[in-house]
């Protein structure tokens, strides 16, 4: 399976992140911002595959990081990458060959320095992981952290 066609990519949703680095090798990952939420998504190609032919459990962890990331400061309204610090994944069921995989994060609190939030993985509308993750809020002065276009999704 080659990279999705247009009419293969819901509504709404447009290539996010840059082409080359991580996103370059497992990409393309999708993304669309509606009502102030953020959603990541790809389609489950063979090079996703793990050796029993459904999403290798990296595919969907490398994901689901985005997501609470990118989810949480479209949440605050902040346009910064926000760090992993920690990461806890709970893999509830295969995501198979050409399934629509898409993320959602909820907030569950900020203070200063950290976001604290649980994020779930559908393919195909079943929920296939669910993770909670706390996320670094950088210092604003931290010009690494700041945003650069090719991530903007809305």
């Amino acid at each position: 399976m080659n990279a999705p066609a247009t009419a293969d990519v819901p509504a709404g949703f447009k290539v996010f992140g840059a082409h080359d680095g991580m996103f370059g090798l497992v990409g393309p990952v999708y993304a669309r911002v509606t009502d102030g939420e953020a959603h990541l998504a790809f389609r489950v190609e063979k090079k996703h595959l793990n050796p029993v032919g459904t999403c290798h459990g990296g595919m969907l962890a490398t994901l689901v990081d985005v997501q609470i990331g990118f989810g949480a400061a479209v949440l605050m309204k902040r346009r910064l990458f926000l760090p992993t610090i920690n990461l806890n994944c709970d893999y509830l069921a295969p995501a198979k060959l050409g399934a629509w995989v898409q993320g959602r994060t909820e907030l569950v609190k900020a203070t200063p320095r950290m976001a604290f939030c649980n994020a779930w993985l559908e393919a195909d509308g079943e929920i296939v992981l669910r993770a909670n993750g706390i996320m670094k809020i950088p210092r604003d002065q931290d010009g690494r952290y700041a945003f650069r276009p090719e991530t903007d999704a809305g």
